[in-house]
This record gives C-alpha cells, structure tokens and sequence, in this order.
C-alpha cells in the first residue's frame, strides 16, 4: 500500500482513550486523502443537528498519499469539522512539516471526538496516542503553547498544532496554528479545538513512506519540478512571495478596500509588493518538500519604537488587515498579521469584520455608545489592533465582532445589511468578485461560503489569451476576468482540480498559480507512489465526487443551497479603476454551473448526478458512497 500509513487514529476527549483502525481501501480509491478524507469522515461521522461547539462535533485531520516524499509541495493538511462560523461544512488547509510528521507518526487520518474534563495536549508518535493535562498551558499565545509542548514532549523537532485565546474562547472564526505561523484558518475549527479543550496536538514520528515505483517517481519528480522552474509565474512567486499578488489586484481594479467599497487604493504605493519587498522583507522560507519557497519573514518598527518580527503576512492577510480597514501602513498591517497568528484568529474573517464594522461608524450606523468608546474611523491603526485582541478574548466591543459579520448584522439590525458582505455566514476574501467573475462564482458556490480557494480560478487573472481559454475550457471568453461567459465552465473544472489537489495535499500554488503540475502529471506521481491506475480523467472525477459529496453535507446540516452573493457585489457599481461600472450577473452563470455539475434548478445533485459518482441518496437527504 504504497503512499498511506494505513491507518486511521481515533481520539476521544470525552474518556481519554485512543484506538486505531485500518484504512479503508475504498477510502482510498474514492477519496484519494486529505481533503477527500476529511470530507468522507465528516459526513459519515457528524449527525445532521449537532451544535458546532457541542462535544458531538467531530474534528478529522488528514493527509495526502504523497506526504512524507519528495513529491513536491505535498506537506500539506486539512483539518475539518462542521463550521461554528456557517453551519455547514468546514475545513482548514495549512502548509509547513505536520502534513509530513503526521505520515511519518503512522497516521493517514485523525478523527477526535468528544470533550475533555480540562485543558488538554495530545502526543502522537509512531502509531501511539498519549493524552496530557494542558491546564497550565490554557490562555497562551500560540508561540508560547508551542515552546511548552515542545519542552513537555523533550524534543525541540516535535510538530505542533495549537489554538490560541481565539480558540479557547470561542471565537467563530478562530484558527489553527501549525509550526508557529502556518494557520489551517477558514471556518473557526480553532473555535471547536477550543470547545473541546484541546489545547494542542504534537507529532513526532520516525517511520518512512513506501512507493511503489521508486525508479520512476524520481525521474518524474524531477520533471515536475522542471516545469515549475520553468513557469512564467515561478520566478516572482517565489522572489517575492504572494505579496506580489497586491499589484495585481490594484492593475486590475479589484483590491478590496473599505469594506470593498472600492476596487483601488489611493494610497497604494504605500503597501505595494515593491515597498513590502524592498522595506520590510528579511528572508523566505519553504514548506516542506517546496521549491517554490514564498513564504516570507517580515520586519517592522511599531509605532510606539517596538520591533516586530512576522512570518508574512501573505496577500489575503495584507488586504484584509489593510485597505478594508483603510490602512496604508505595511508596519502596521505586519503587527496586526502577527497579533492574529499569536491569537489563533484567521485573518481574513477578522479584518472583513472590522472593516464592516468600520463602514457601519462611517454611516452612522453604529457609534461610541456601542463600541465601547472605540474610534472606527477608517484607517485607525490604533483601533484595530485594540479589538484584534478584543475579539480574541471576546472583551467589550469584541465579543460581538468576534461572532462574524452574519452574526453581528443580527445583532445590529436591519440598517446593517447592505453593507454585510459573508456568503453562507462566511466572510469574503480579498480580491473583489466584480473584478474576477469567475472568483464571484466560486464564492457563491463554495461548500465553505465565500471562499477563494475552493475553485481559485487564477486562469482568468493570469493574462491568458482567449485561443487558450477556449481549447482549455470551450469558451474563449473565459480568460476575460470582467466577462460572465465561460465562467462556470471554469469554476467547475477548477473546482474538481483543487478537490483533487487538497485531497493528494500538494500545494495550490504549484498548480493554480504557476499552472505547472497538471491532472496528467498529478495522476502520474500518484501511480509512482500508490501503485494501481490513475489517470487525468480519473482523478477529475475523483474531484466531482468530492465537490458532489460536499454539497449534500451541507444540506444535511441545513444548508439552503443560496448560492448567492452581498448586494454590494450584485448590484453596486464598483466606482473607479479598471473594473469601474463593474456589477455580477450571477444568476446566468449559477444556471449554467447547475447544469454542468447535473445538480437541479435548486442546486440539489440529481438522483442520476449521485449514482454516476458512486454515491447515493439516504432518506435523510444526504448522500452514501456506494462500497
């Protein structure tokens, strides 16, 4: 069984035990790993009507068959459960080395369940699971939590996932923190660690990875990475990291700024790639097994003379943390981005949310009276790194922003909701959907809510000509980021691609940014390592049953199928820049999705759509694999 462990660890909380249980062959073959697993589990093991931060949520993590080799930028891992944020399904994917300890500690999948009597550590190693009190540990940074564990564990190369405060406190959209910085971010699965009282999780271990055809996995790696380096989008990827994606949203008019009231910034220069690179950038570093290498260190001097050291802070977490909240100041957005990694509290979630927040003072919405004195005035550095620590703690004025843009709209009223800009209860990231169709798209259809990654359609972001699009897509228009044709075309294809990706754990950036490693390539380092017969076309479909599958979890908890998008990106002219005048027809790329994936005029996978796939109807409505 070359590539997997073979097993899967189940953790209970509620008791302390650990057992293990073999991997599932069919597991495997339909699910690939990762993602695919973290999916499958879920929806076998969560029961529709469950509280998000109840002790009946379940938490899997799961890694890819090419984890732990020298497949390049496989380190990844995906840790879902459903979303205390939206209610349905919810995943995190981080970067860094534990997707590879993981593999190497014996481990495909980790399925945690229940909840403990007080703060704990769980210890992996080696096909072993230990259970530690974290009592002392509870209300850390996460930079401190790591040193501890590491320090109980007496090895300093001990792998560690942790929450900080965000999670302990339930903040909804608080994250997990892998290897110091590496958060899996989306969704607040920090937030169910936290109602479970698992503190941190370490993974050590000493085993290897079988491949099944070593000979010619080597030679193929060594072609997969020549056609990275030789990408045109590789050299400043990995120069400069996704900072250089700034511009980029600035040229083509969708950087989202004050709550995405504009597409531009005036003030851009301030926080442009170039000045990020040329003031603030000390080094880059790597994931593991990553040539491309464009994570970054950053360097600051706070405004009160403090240095500041950060990993990133990366494009989304720039944006987000920056112009939504009409700050201009690289310094200023690192000691925010920073602040939110030692909290545990996913970027884009909590810099969307103050800078809605921000727009509701601007219109007269909100005042002193409800934030507990707090200026919201656009650009107020000061403000928003007093409620990023609010929020984390759910003190004063931030336990209502910690609850999310959704929530919070409740909580004000319905003079708010114009300006609420969340899919599915989830905040949008940070290029602006008027700007990128096919981003708007994969937003509105997204099983995680407003998500960039679920399709990350960069194609049509990437300057490709219109003869590309339509051998690769069958719609010339599809390369036209202003053009509604093509795009569900796009999405769609993207979208089973990336469940792919996630599921085998590679990297999205060696094949959505530089578009090197394709389906075909893919398809063949996963036969070099697993064995048995894989294909481009195979592993598509291994993608649609994935994206199918997870549309109908998120109708057994509830999901509505509104696969819609904030009126602001409807129906609200983007006011200047390239995009000016730009608005989102989405209804007729929403059809047109529908009948692609076989799904009906509701959004709900056909009875034909699911048998196709190997998966079925039960009378709950959700949907069965077929074993």
């Amino acid at each position: 069984m070359g590539g997997y462990a073979g097993m899967i660890g189940y953790i209970d909380l509620g008791n302390g035990h650990a057992s293990s249980r073999v991997l599932p062959p069919e597991l495997r073959r339909d699910f690939i790993g990762g993602r695919g697993f973290t999916s499958k589990l879920i929806h076998d093991l969560v029961p529709p009507g469950i509280d998000a931060l109840g002790p009946d949520n379940t938490v899997v993590l799961a890694v890819g068959p090419l984890a732990g080799t020298l497949a390049p930028s496989t380190g990844r891992i995906t840790i879902g459960a459903r979303s205390p944020l939206t209610g349905i399904l919810g995943d995190g994917n981080a970067g860094g080395h534990v997707g590879a300890e993981m593999k190497y500690a014996g481990y495909d999948a980790l399925v945690i369940t229940g909840r403990a009597e007080h703060p704990t550590h769980v210890h992996v190693e080696d096909g072993t699971i230990s259970f530690h009190d974290a009592s002392d540990i509870w209300g850390a940074a996460v930079s401190e939590t790591e040193r501890m564990v590491r320090e109980r564990c007496g090895d300093t190369e001990a792998h560690v996932i942790s929450i900080g405060p965000a999670g302990e406190n339930c903040v909804r959209y608080a994250s997990l923190i892998a290897d110091g910085s590496r958060a899996a971010a989306r969704c607040g699965i920090g937030a169910v660690w936290g109602s479970k009282r698992l503190k941190a999780l370490s993974l050590r271990g000493t085993g290897g990875v079988d491949i099944a055809h070593p000979e010619p996995f080597h030679e193929h790696v060594g072609e997969t990475l020549e056609a990275i380096y030789a990408d045109p989008v590789y050299p400043t990827l990995s120069e400069r990291g996704t900072p250089f994606l700034i511009d980029s949203a600035q040229l083509g008019g969708g950087l989202a700024t004050r709550n995405n009231q504009q597409g531009v910034a005036d003030d851009y220069d301030a926080i442009s790639c170039e000045r990020f690179y040329t003031h603030h950038r000390k080094r880059s570093f790597a994931c593991f097994a990553c040539p491309i290498h464009c994570s970054n260190i950053a360097i600051a001097t706070s405004a009160d003379g403090r240095h500041i050291t950060s990993e990133g802070p990366e494009y989304e977490s720039i944006v987000c943390l920056g112009p939504k909240c009409g700050i201009m100041s690289l310094p200023a957005i690192i000691e925010a981005n920073r602040a939110c990694n030692e909290l545990g509290l996913d970027t884009i979630s909590c810099g969307s949310t103050i800078g809605f927040a921000m727009e509701l003072w601007q219109r007269g919405i909100i005042s002193a009276r409800d934030t507990g004195g707090i200026d919201l005035a656009w650009g107020n550095e000061g403000s928003v790194l007093s409620l990023i620590e609010m929020i984390a703690r759910r003190e004063g004025y931030g336990d209502s922003l910690a609850e999310g843009v959704r929530r919070y709209t409740k909580r004000v009223g319905p003079a708010a909701r114009p300006y609420a800009l969340h899919v599915k209860g989830m905040e949008v990231p940070a290029f602006d959907g008027r700007a990128a169709k096919g981003f708007a798209l994969g937003w509105a259809v997204s099983s995680r809510g407003a998500d960039h990654l679920r399709a990350l359609p960069n194609f049509e972001l990437l300057g490709y000509p219109p003869s590309e699009a339509q051998q690769r897509f069958g719609d010339r228009h599809a390369s036209d980021p202003y053009d509604e044709r093509g795009k569900a075309e796009l999405v769609t294809w993207h979208e089973n691609f990336s469940a792919v990706v996630d599921s085998a754990e590679m990297c999205k950036y060696a094949t959505f940014s530089t578009y090197a490693v394709t389906p075909g390539m893919l398809a063949t380092l996963l036969h070099d390592v697993v064995g048995g017969h894989y294909d481009a076309e195979q592993l598509l479909r291994c993608g649609e049953r994935i994206v199918t599958l997870e549309r109908m979890i998120d109708i057994s908890f509830g999901g509505t199928c509104s696969d819609t998008l904030p009126d602001r990106i409807l129906h609200e002219p983007l006011p200047q820049g390239p995009a000016r005048g730009n608005t989102v027809d989405l209804a007729s790329m929403v059809d047109r999705y529908y009948e692609l994936r076989g799904w009906d005029r509701n959004g709900v996978p056909t009875a034909d759509a699911l048998k196709q796939l190997g998966l079925a109807p039960s009378l709950d409505g959700n949907a069965r694999t077929r074993v």
